[in-house]
């Protein structure tokens, strides 16, 4: 099974390298997620991992592979007679924009089957996490405008 999404962010790389990365604040805004927690509680780092528990799919334990700082990260996983690989690819795309491309395979005797029980259900979540992450990522990186107060006149 091979799955890929990609969205376009109107925010800078570093932004979206920030909030990508801070893995267990993603339920607050991605709504298919219940809970991401790192198995040592701190940053995506080589050789940690993270368990991923998503509202209508199997709770599913990630290793991390790979990290390429500012530019992306790889996941993989592995269960009875399948083997999952989840990659995350940041491009930067003046001005001030971002790419962000999603690709989740599945490979086995079992991924198969798997894909056909939860394709469409994988797809819809990749849908959705990558449309989160825009809308998280626009709404966060504008500052907030401010009224400036007017000096007052006082009369002569």
């Amino acid at each position: 099974m091979h799955r890929h999404r990609e969205v376009v962010i109107g925010a800078c790389p570093d932004y979206v390298w920030a909030v990508l990365t801070d893995v267990a604040r993603w339920p607050e805004w991605a709504p298919a997620l219940r809970e991401v927690v790192p198995f040592d509680g701190g940053p995506l780092v080589r050789g940690g991992g993270v368990r991923v528990c998503s509202r209508s799919l199997p709770t599913t334990e990630w290793h991390v592979a790979e990290i390429r700082p500012h530019r992306g990260f790889t996941w993989t996983g592995s269960g009875l007679g399948s083997a999952s690989r989840l990659d995350v690819a940041i491009t930067p795309s003046p001005p001030a924009r971002t790419v962000v491309g999603v690709t989740l395979d599945r490979t086995g005797w079992v991924a198969a089957a798997l894909g056909r029980l939860t394709g469409t259900t994988t797809a819809t979540h990749l849908d959705e996490l990558t449309e989160a992450l825009r809308r998280r990522c626009e709404t966060g990186q504008r500052a907030p405008r401010r009224a400036v107060a007017q000096p007052t006149r006082r009369a002569p």
